[in-house]
């Protein structure tokens, strides 16, 4: 279990993963040497796993987002695991339980690149398939970046 000035730190980092060392340093009065050993000591134990930016995709003309439950058959849900990592017009893949295996959030610039895709998933003859269309993002990477349990702090 981290320690409450550890999770402070991770605060940060969700709130704005590119906050300078030096500037982190000043907000927290935490030394940047100790920040950098921290941020190191996450990644190297992959507590942080990627840094990235949240990207509006409809701003760059990808008018459609859903996400899709998948049920596989047990003789297709390797292949059709491997078709979804590799697929570059899917976002996120979770495998998960209760009568399906996967669900995949997809993007695409329009309904006829929904459409090819759609097809492209019924040559691994799913069990079962649950389309959802994303209309707005209400609340989108929130948990423990400063707003909840472990609030942004200037001072410990």
């Amino acid at each position: 279990m981290l320690k409450e000035k550890e999770m402070i730190l991770l605060s940060h980092f969700r709130s704005n993963a590119r906050i300078s060392l030096t500037k982190l340093s000043k907000l927290t009065k935490i030394p940047v040497s100790t920040i950098f050993d921290k941020l190191k000591d996450y990644e190297t134990r992959q507590l942080i796993k990627k840094s990235t930016a949240i990207i509006d995709f409809r701003k760059l003309g990808y008018e459609i987002r859903n996400q899709i439950l998948i049920s596989a058959s047990k003789n297709n849900k390797e292949e059709l695991q491997r078709f979804l990592i590799k697929n570059t017009k899917v976002n996120t893949i979770y495998r998960i339980n209760n009568g399906y295996d996967f669900l995949v959030e997809t993007i695409f610039k329009n309904m006829n690149e929904m459409d090819e895709f759609m097809k492209s998933l019924e040559a691994f003859e799913p069990l079962q398939k649950k389309e959802f269309f994303i209309m707005e993002d209400l609340k989108r990477e929130e948990f423990l970046s400063g707003k909840q349990e472990y609030p942004i702090r200037t001072q410990l």
